[in-house]
């Protein structure tokens, strides 16, 4: 991924950069780690109730999976209402390959968002796709929170990617989310999905005292490998010289027995 992004916190200090390269830990070790400290398990049900509405807004195709996969089907396998909110298309995930066509990419992910999440167990007509652009959704703030104002309702629990995830768009969705459930009455999670790459264990930049683990039976999860496998674009190389846009240590990770969220 190869991007920096100036590090915050929240007394609004900058210690360090969030630059997503190769990551900096073993997906084992941090396994291992999360153990070890002992991160708070809850089930789904303390998560969102059965009668809560759960908001999975998705800055990309394929984060709706990496995020909360096994929540978001073992929510609608359970009766549980649900809305994903596809905030862009993708289409610039292989920006900079020959023969780069955004229209064709765009439309390539959004089949392969549609297949995961119809494996999932989501119904078509609980997912609003907005088309904001890819990798510019920071200049795009005010309209992507009055979008989802008009969709986030009292009560919904929303879930996103976390504010300091490291990837710019997944960090304006954090705080787009963040601002219009304060102003809703919804709940917010947050789930880390690129954070594993920059961080390390005991990282300052990180609230572990927030972060709580969901654990995934074996048949959920499998139906959450089958929808990431839908995701052809981003498992396969970019081009003869780049590598896939999900790593190995990313889809490692997908396979983890844990969903992680930060609470309040």
């Amino acid at each position: 991924m190869g991007m920096v992004i100036p590090g915050a916190t929240a007394s609004g200090l900058d210690p360090a950069p969030r630059f997503i390269s190769t990551p900096r830990v073993a997906t084992r070790f941090w396994e291992s780690w999360l153990l070890q400290e002992g991160i708070a398990r809850v089930g789904a049900s303390e998560l969102v109730g059965r009668w809560q509405r759960l908001v999975v807004v998705a800055p990309h195709p394929d984060d709706e999976v990496l995020a909360c996969g096994a929540l978001l089907q073992h929510h609608v396998a359970h009766g549980g209402a649900c809305l994903v909110v596809a905030v862009t298309d993708g289409e610039a995930s292989h920006a900079g390959t020959a023969g780069h066509d955004a229209l064709a990419l765009a439309r390539q992910r959004r089949d392969e968002s549609a297949a995961g999440l119809q494996r999932l167990g989501v119904p078509e007509q609980a997912v609003q796709r907005l088309g904001l652009p890819d990798g510019r959704l920071q200049a795009a703030t005010e309209e992507l929170r009055a979008r989802l104002a008009a969709s986030v309702q009292p009560g919904d629990v929303v879930l996103t990617t976390w504010r300091l995830d490291g990837h710019p768009d997944h960090e304006t969705c954090g705080r787009a989310c963040a601002a219009v459930c304060e102003a809703q009455g919804a709940s917010l999670l947050e789930a880390p999905v690129w954070m594993w790459h920059w961080a390390e264990p005991w990282d300052t930049q990180v609230d572990w005292t927030r972060l709580c683990g969901l654990g995934i039976d074996a048949g959920v999860q499998a139906l959450k490998l089958q929808a990431l496998a839908a995701h052809r674009s981003q498992l396969l190389p970019r081009s003869p010289t780049l590598p896939p846009v999900l790593d190995p240590a990313l889809i490692e990770r997908a396979g983890w027995d844990t969903e992680y969220f930060f609470t309040p």
